[in-house]
């Protein structure tokens, strides 16, 4: 699946969310859902699948706690598709190869950044996170334990890591200024990813689908 191009991986990751707000709930959204936590488990159990699950479980709670199980029904599926869809999407697509996608096309340097900042926001904060829990249980906060001890070591745990990404915005700013970012300049992608006809056609497709279901839900 990750040897797709990424424009097809971008593609499908819209589509199921698309679909799952545009065919009727309960069935459009709990088979959109069905088919994005499939997805999620082909890139790994631990890489998405888990990881879109317990993004998903707290939506079902509140809808549920809110609205009941009729209510829950009908919107929780959706965010479930929307969650389990981004987090396949990230485990499966490289921001690199992204990135190397859109300079092909020549799409604006802005929005090349920006897709690839996101793709890779995940995995940066998780990472700087779990350094920042081993650097705290070395100064002796107990970060393990119960709900309790949990909740008291938030603090000291997300304070460290909103500063450290704030921090790391300002110099990413200088890095992006020295190596002359700018738009207007056209670049070539040094290794872009083969873009087969067959996809290119299955993307087509893809939007087709999601137009002809809007046209069947507004008529």
């Amino acid at each position: 699946m990750s040897r797709l191009h990424p424009f097809t991986l971008g593609a499908l990751a819209i589509t199921l969310p698309a679909l799952a707000w545009i065919l009727p709930a309960p069935g459009g959204g709990l088979t959109t859902a069905t088919l994005a936590l499939t997805l999620a488990a082909t890139a790994g159990p631990r890489r998405a699948l888990v990881p879109a699950v317990i993004g998903a479980a707290p939506f079902w709670l509140f809808l549920f706690l809110l609205q009941g199980w009729s209510g829950a029904l009908v919107t929780a599926p959706r965010l479930t598709t929307m969650v389990a869809s981004f987090i396949w999407l990230v485990a499966v697509l490289p921001p690199a190869r992204l990135v190397e996608a859109m300079v092909a096309r020549a799409w604006p340097i802005g929005a090349t950044f920006l897709a690839s900042a996101t793709l890779s926001a995940g995995p940066v904060l998780r990472e700087r996170a779990r350094r920042i829990v081993d650097a705290q249980r070395c100064r002796g906060l107990p970060v393990r334990g119960g709900l309790l001890i949990r909740a008291r070591a938030l603090r000291a745990l997300a304070l460290p890591l909103v500063l450290s990404a704030l921090h790391e915005v300002e110099e990413r700013a200088l890095a992006l200024e020295t190596r002359g970012l700018a738009g207007g300049a056209r670049r070539t992608a040094l290794h872009p990813p083969a873009d087969a006809a067959v996809e290119r056609i299955a993307r087509w497709g893809l939007v087709a689908l999601v137009a002809t279901a809007l046209i069947w839900r507004l008529t």
